[in-house]
């Protein structure tokens, strides 16, 4: 749905099954008509894409299935803008936990895999519209220790940024990779963004560097590599701004927002989640919190003392640990709507917060609602259709952006 200062807003469909195309288009076609006509029933509704491996593969080798499904959402007054790029391959009804982010940005899977997107995007998009692919922080932190991992995923990076240039050249459409620091990840932080970023991807090597890979594949000379600005780089790389991954590190996501802007690294895109928040835990809160441990997701927990936190990795580490005092939060995207959850807090002003401020200084111009987790929520919160809910959650988010 496009609202004010060319703003669009939607959900991200990582909440339907199906890692193969057809199933998946079978779910898509199921779920989205009834979420528009819940939503938006009267103007086009955006969509933000989730495509695994898989399912991007068999689009790309098959042009008349591609053709069938721009035909559909032509017909169903639906339009793809963005693609969550992250998970690349399975993301439901078995443990993902940390092998959400295999393969990472050192591996060429990673490359091959948003290049496809990317070329995707572009045949979706609507004429004069641009896109944005949100992905993987780099990596797993862990795996991203070893010497040459990081220069390997820096590379790869500058190596999709060149291909995004010259897809914008041949097709009119410009295509934002958007990094999504998330807890327990290379980029967890704002500040470890910002660094990343200006060190790394908008350094004067790495634009010089970027300009070889521009033109590499049909030559130029100097004055053509000089016309390549840093402007022209942060076109095709910047930042997905996730309100609950931020929340989870104890950081304001308007204040986040605020300092990427300062830093001069774009926004390209924004996912709009709350995360589980208990001020102070106490055996009730506790009970209530371990049924929110489930086996298929990572949820990353921070527990919080007079300023000092302590990460886990996971809501179950966390639990044994916490004290009957202490605050903790956890990466469970719980739907926005909610202040609160069966007694459990969220980090709902977090966002009122965030929303207030981006129509004041609109931080970005994809907003994609992300609440992937109805399926694993405890069984008393399951009290509506996933489509109902979506549309609440975008109908919440709308009446805050107006």
């Amino acid at each position: 749905m496009q609202l004010h200062h060319h703003c669009h807003l939607t959900y991200c469909t990582n909440i339907h099954p199906g890692e193969e195309w057809s199933p998946f288009f079978e779910a898509l076609q199921h779920s989205l008509p009834q979420v528009k006509s819940r939503f938006c029933p009267d103007q086009p509704m955006g969509v933000g894409l989730r495509l695994s491996a898989v399912a991007a593969h068999t689009l790309a080798r098959d042009p008349a299935a591609l053709s069938i499904f721009q035909q559909w959402l032509n017909q169903n007054q639906l339009y793809v803008f963005t693609i969550n790029g992250f998970p690349y391959g399975k993301f439901h009804g078995a443990p993902v936990k940390q092998a959400v982010y295999q393969p990472d940005w050192t591996t060429p899977e990673r490359v091959v895999y948003t290049e496809t997107l990317a070329t995707l995007l572009a045949a979706l998009l609507p004429a004069g519209m641009h896109g944005s692919i949100s992905t993987v922080p780099v990596g797993f932190k862990p795996d991203l220790l070893a010497q040459g991992k990081l220069e390997t995923a820096v590379q790869n990076l500058l190596k999709v940024a060149a291909a995004l240039y010259h897809l914008h050249q041949k097709t009119g459409h410009c295509i934002h990779l958007a990094l999504e620091p998330e807890p327990g990840c290379f980029l967890e932080t704002t500040s470890e963004t910002v660094d990343f970023f200006n060190t790394h991807l908008f350094s004067e090597g790495a634009l010089e560097r970027w300009r070889e890979r521009v033109f590499d594949a049909r030559g130029g000379d100097e004055k053509d590599r000089k016309s390549l600005s840093l402007a022209s780089l942060k076109q095709y790389l910047g930042v997905c701004l996730d309100t609950c991954h931020a929340a989870v590190m104890y950081e304001s996501s308007r204040a986040a927002a605020e300092m990427l802007v300062e830093a001069g690294v774009p926004i390209h895109k924004v996912q709009l989640s709350s995360a589980l928040q208990v001020h102070k835990v106490d055996d009730v809160t506790r009970t209530k919190l371990a049924s929110f441990a489930e086996g298929v997701y990572l949820h990353q927990s921070n527990i919080r003392e007079n300023n000092n936190t302590e990460f886990f990795l996971d809501l179950p580490e966390a639990l044994a640990a916490v004290q009957s005092h202490q605050e903790l939060r956890s990466h469970f995207h719980v739907p926005v709507f909610f202040q609160s959850v069966d007694g459990l807090g969220t980090t709902q002003a977090d966002l009122i917060e965030f929303l207030a401020a981006q129509n004041d200084n609109i931080y970005s111009t994809h907003l994609e609602v992300e609440t992937y987790t109805f399926g694993v929520l405890p069984e008393p919160l399951k009290t509506a259709t996933s489509e109902d809910s979506i549309a609440r959650e975008l109908d919440w988010v709308l009446e805050r952006l107006r």
